[in-house]
């Protein structure tokens, strides 16, 4: 059930992330749907930090992960150039 695992659990994200590790190192294109993406913004967040191509959610989630995805993505670029500006 779902009250017996958690998304956000360490090891979930490992074995997520180990997946589009290793689909991207084949050229291989990683997608996700169903409940997590569409209820824990926390999950959206690590997905787009581990470089998943796309998030499938329901309709009415769309909205809310699309912004979740962007803030993330911003996020990302803005360390990124910090770091770049410290490395100079």
């Amino acid at each position: 059930t779902s009250s017996t695992y958690s998304e956000l659990h360490p090891s979930v994200l490992s074995l997520i992330k180990k997946t589009i590790e290793t689909c991207k190192q084949f050229g291989v294109k990683t997608s996700i749907c169903g409940e997590g993406p569409t209820n824990l913004p926390e999950l959206v967040e690590k997905l787009v930090e581990f470089g998943i191509s796309s998030i499938s959610v329901d309709l009415d989630a769309v909205e809310r992960v699309r912004t979740a995805v962007l803030r993330t993505e911003r996020r990302m670029l803005l360390e990124r150039v910090r770091k770049g500006a410290n490395q100079v």
